[in-house]
C-alpha cells in the first residue's frame, strides 16, 4: 500500500469516535442476550468467586450497560448492595431491586469515583472494546485501591478475533485487529489479564477460558451413535450453544458496522452481504471465540 495512503487510513482509524460498539437499542438487546449467553458458557453462573464476599456486601459493576447482570445478582443477594456504573444510560431508572443502584458514569481509568477500601466485589464484562492499552494497568490499579482488603474482582473479556478461520473471516480479522493497534487497543489483552493483575498487587489469581464454537456442535461432530439420554441433553445444550454463539457474533459485527466498514472500506450493503456470509464459513472451518473469566483477591493485610 503507497505510504500516503496508509497514512490517511491511519489518521482516518485514529480519528474514529472513543467506542466502535453502536450505542442503540439493538445494542442493548445484544449485551443482554450476551450476558444469558455467557451464564450458559460458563458453568450456569453469574459469578466466579467465592459466595461469601457476596454475603452483606457492597458490589461494584463496571461497565453496567443494561443492568441485566446487576438487577439479577441484587434479587439473588438481596442483603447486599449493588451499584453499576456505565456511561450509557441503558439501566432502569426506576423499576429495579431496591438494593440495586445505577449512576452514568464516563469511565476514567486513572481515578474511579468511589473511596478507598469501598467494595468487598468488583465485576467487569467486556470493556476492552473502549480501552486502550495503556489503560489497562492503570484501572487495575484502581480497582485494587476501591476494593476493600480481602474483596474479589472477577473480570470477563473476549479474545477479540476469532480462531479456525477461513479467507472472509480470516480478512475481516485481519482488518478488526488492525484497526484495533491503530487505536491504541490490544485485541488480546484477556490472556495477558491474570499477569496484570498479579503484577498490580491481587493474589489468588485464577484464570480459565471457554472456547464457543461459532454455529457447529462439538458434541455431533464427534460422531457418536450413543442414545444415552444425558449424552442427548448434552448434545442440545451444545447445540442451543453453539447457535446462540454464532447469532451473538452475528450482532456483534452488525453492532461494529459504522466503524470496522470504514476500517475494511466496505459501503454499508457490501458490508451486510460480507458478515452475512460468514456463518457457513464458521460452520466449514469449525471456527471459534476464546472468553477469558479470571478471578483475584486483594490481600487482606499488607506487608
Amino acid at each position: 500500500m503507497p505510504k500516503k495512503r496508509r497514512a490517511k487510513e491511519e489518521e482516518s482509524v485514529a480519528s474514529r469516535p472513543d467506542y466502535v460498539l453502536s450505542s442503540n437499542s439493538e445494542e442493548d438487546d445484544r449485551l443482554v442476550a450476551q450476558h444469558y449467553l455467557l451464564r450458559m458458557a460458563l458453568g450456569g453462573s453469574d459469578y466466579h468467586v467465592p459466595s461469601t464476599c457476596l454475603q452483606n456486601a457492597v458490589v461494584l459493576d463496571v461497565g453496567c450497560g443494561s443492568g441485566a447482570w446487576t438487577m439479577e445478582m441484587a434479587t439473588a443477594f438481596p442483603r447486599s448492595t449493588f451499584i453499576g456504573i456505565d456511561p450509557n444510560a441503558s439501566f432502569p431508572q426506576d423499576i429495579k431491586p431496591k438494593n440495586c443502584h445505577f449512576r452514568q458514569y464516563k469511565l476514567d481509568p486513572t481515578q474511579l469515583p468511589f473511596p478507598d477500601n469501598s467494595f468487598d466485589y468488583i465485576y467487569q464484562r467486556d470493556l476492552n472494546w473502549g480501552l486502550s492499552r495503556r489503560t489497562w494497568r492503570t484501572l487495575m490499579a484502581e480497582y485494587h485501591r476501591i476494593l476493600k482488603p480481602g474483596g474479589w474482582i472477577e473480570v470477563v473479556e473476549q479474545d477479540l478475533e476469532t480462531q479456525s478461520t477461513l479467507d472472509k473471516e480470516c480478512a475481516l480479522n485481519d482488518s478488526l485487529q488492525r484497526g484495533l493497534l491503530l487505536r491504541q487497543q490490544d485485541p488480546r489483552i484477556a490472556r495477558h489479564l491474570p499477569t496484570l493483575l498479579a503484577v498490580t498487587g491481587f493474589r489468588r489469581v485464577e484464570s480459565e477460558f471457554q472456547s464457543l464454537p461459532l454455529g457447529w456442535d462439538p458434541l455431533l461432530d464427534a460422531g457418536s451413535t450413543t442414545t444415552s439420554p444425558s449424552l442427548r441433553q448434552r448434545q442440545l445444550h451444545s447445540s442451543r450453544l453453539s447457535k446462540a454463539v454464532a447469532s451473538q457474533q452475528l450482532f456483534l459485527l452488525k453492532s461494529l458496522r459504522p466503524w470496522l466498514s470504514s476500517v475494511m472500506n466496505l459501503n454499508k450493503d457490501r458490508y451486510n452481504s460480507y458478515i452475512a456470509s460468514l456463518p457457513e464459513e464458521w460452520r466449514l472451518s469449525r471456527a471459534y471465540v476464546n472468553w477469558h473469566c479470571i478471578t483475584a483477591q486483594k490481600p487482606a493485610t499488607s506487608f
